[in-house]
């Protein structure tokens, strides 16, 4: 493998690969993790980059999140995949069958994302990794990944020749697996790992970025639309339908996918809704009570399937959105009934003085 410098950036060829341009997909990262992409979105799109930049044949992310594990999947000529959100047992718990059930390719990106010690040298490295370039010979690997567990021989096989399994570090601690594999013996060397390495390092390091970029952004959401609902609940010309239909349509932006969401808002069995409002099968929804009595309901819905995080398609950060709605919304009514009695009240008192 040969090294060339041009301009200030670390270029790199493999055979007849195209340039992998490192500072290029430096600025890729960090530009998409300040789009305000989803996780996601996020993901599948650095993968889409790394796969084109780093010429192998499939790449495949792995990265926990909110207590999933998502996996992205790329391959030159097919593009990259939708993301697969999978959900672990408990830590420590074994899969069905014991370790050994899951497949060998599993079993590695297991042990690399929790650190362990799979293979001796020189399949292993310092910073964690795992790679041969022949998955047709004989690889020496511990039971477990424990250190003073007695290496068997195990052959890894599979379409890929050369494989490479990179930890990925985020906030200081591994989150994720960067898994490259091509169909080619001998594809890979020792510095491309620790390119590889560097790279997933870079990835970790805008991972989190993004996902801070992400949260300030929907805390803006939120602030958002608790500040209108406190407008809408001043005294004002509107009465109480047009408050209901004002805070009904600040709802949608405040969620994660604001051109599919729609929103209503039913009290006392009148429905104030956002245009076009259909339940659906993606539905989150909290009690509006007044003095301890449910009076009716703050509902967001989505218009089609999205992907899972804590409740369905909706984030726990949504849920708590969603029921302080619902108390505010209970506040505005119990504000206004309370005005009523009191204008009630001072009526018959001013009556009685009559």
């Amino acid at each position: 493998m040969s090294e060339a410098t041009q301009e200030g950036n670390l270029s790199t060829t493999r055979g007849g690969a195209p340039h992998f341009r490192f500072r290029d997909l430096l600025h890729r990262l960090f530009s998409m993790a300040n789009q305000g992409y989803l996780r996601t979105e996020f993901l599948r799109m650095a993968t889409g980059s790394m796969l084109e930049l780093l010429g192998c044949d499939t790449l495949e992310v792995r990265v926990e999140d909110a207590g999933k594990v998502c996996r992205c999947r790329g391959a030159l000529g097919e593009g990259v995949s939708r993301f697969i959100c999978e959900v672990p047992g408990p830590e420590g718990a074994e899969a069905p069958g014991g370790a050994e059930a899951l497949p060998i390719h599993d079993r590695i990106m297991d042990s690399v994302l929790r650190g362990e010690s799979l293979a001796a040298a020189p399949f292993s490295t310092r910073g964690g990794s795992f790679w041969t370039v022949d998955s047709t010979r004989p690889v020496l690997i511990r039971e477990g990944g424990r250190h003073d567990a007695r290496p068997r021989s195990m052959v890894i096989g599979g379409e890929h020749l050369s494989v490479a399994y990179v930890p990925i570090p985020v906030d200081g601690r591994i989150r994720g697996v960067l898994h490259l594999g091509s169909r080619k013996a001998d594809a890979f060397t020792r510095d491309d790992i620790q390119l590889f390495e560097t790279v997933a390092e870079t990835l970790g390091v805008a991972v989190a970025f993004q996902a801070a970029q992400w949260a300030l952004r929907e805390r803006v959401k939120e602030l958002d639309c608790l500040y209108g609902i406190a407008q809408a609940a001043q005294p004002s010309a509107l009465d109480l339908a047009g408050q209901m239909q004002a805070i009904v349509e600040l709802l949608p932006p405040a969620w994660q996918y604001p051109d599919l969401t729609q929103a209503r808002i039913i009290l006392d069995g009148r429905p104030y809704a956002t245009r076009g409002f259909a339940e659906t099968d993606w539905l989150q929804s909290a009690d509006i009570r007044v003095n301890g009595k449910v009076r009716g309901t703050v509902a967001v819905a989505y218009a089609r399937a999205m992907p899972e995080f804590d409740e369905g398609p909706f984030l726990q950060e949504e849920r708590n959105l969603i029921e302080e709605v619902a108390r505010q919304v209970g506040l505005i009514v119990d504000r206004r009934e309370d005005e009523k009695a009191k204008a009630q009240l001072f009526h018959m008192l001013e009556q009685r003085r009559e």
